[in-house]
């Protein structure tokens, strides 16, 4: 299985996994798409090994470009792995205290975010697609985790966005843009193409102004310059609605 791995901490694994023409369809790792079910767990097998766990400590979700979060806890360990008929239900980030535990979110062209905190153990990963971003599901993850604990302190936090749809390749329409105008801190994040006769959108700048103002500090969140529409290695949706996604996945070492 071809990933990108990040620079984390001793104890945290945190990657990307990529598209890859030699593997089996292409590195597809998403049940939820339609290929191959039992290519599709192979696929995870490879990761598995790659990462050196076994494939029921992975946990998955069935994304539904919501605002939900959900912990997870040592006897969630495997949902999601064999089938999405037990994977967490209608949620876009997952996070958890426990180690050994394989989290991750499936992207082609949102926002895939992965963090981490060294003082709690805390880690998770939350999908930001444009749907997700407008309703600033990063926020709404944030209070959750801070509702149940509150004394949590977001100064040393670490957030890496992976690879997206860059602000050039995302076109849209005026009834998107202007969900993004609601927000009150996108407009910078908001151009006008004249020639194309659309808005251009930076996804992963809403997104890290969203870290922002939940408590990251800006020299903790690393951003992506890779372009999923562009990139050769990349699963692009809006390109050529493609089955495949990219696992954007992180774990803690007990």
């Amino acid at each position: 299985m071809t990933s990108q791995f990040y620079e984390t901490l001793e104890n945290i694994t945190a990657g990307t996994t990529l598209k890859d023409p030699n593997q089996a369809l292409n590195g597809n790792l998403a049940l939820h798409t339609g290929e191959n079910p039992t290519q599709v767990v192979a696929n995870r097998q490879t990761l598995a090994d790659t990462l050196q766990v076994d494939a029921d400590q992975f946990v998955f979700a069935n994304q539904t470009h919501s605002k939900k979060a959900y912990q997870v806890k040592a006897d969630d360990r495997g949902r999601g792995s064999q089938s999405t008929e037990d994977a967490v239900d209608d949620v876009d980030a997952l996070y958890t205290y426990e180690t050994d535990i394989v989290l991750g979110v499936f992207t082609a062209d949102c926002v895939p975010v992965l963090f981490y905190d060294d003082d709690s153990g805390l880690i998770g990963a939350i999908h930001s697609g444009w749907k997700g971003t407008v309703q600033d599901i990063v926020s709404w993850t944030f209070a959750q985790i801070k509702g149940q604990d509150p004394d949590l302190f977001m100064g040393k936090m670490k957030a890496i966005l992976g690879p997206s749809i860059a602000q050039d390749s995302f076109e849209v329409d005026k009834d998107v843009a202007d969900q993004f105008t609601a927000l009150g801190y996108a407009d910078d994040f908001i151009q006008w193409d004249v020639r194309r006769g659309k808005y251009l959108i930076n996804n992963q700048a809403t997104v890290a102004e969203q870290l922002k103002r939940v408590g990251f500090l800006p020299e903790n969140i690393q951003l992506s310059d890779q372009d999923t529409l562009k990139m050769t290695d990349g699963f692009s949706y809006r390109l050529d609605k493609t089955p495949g996604r990219h696992f954007n996945f992180i774990t803690r070492k007990g």
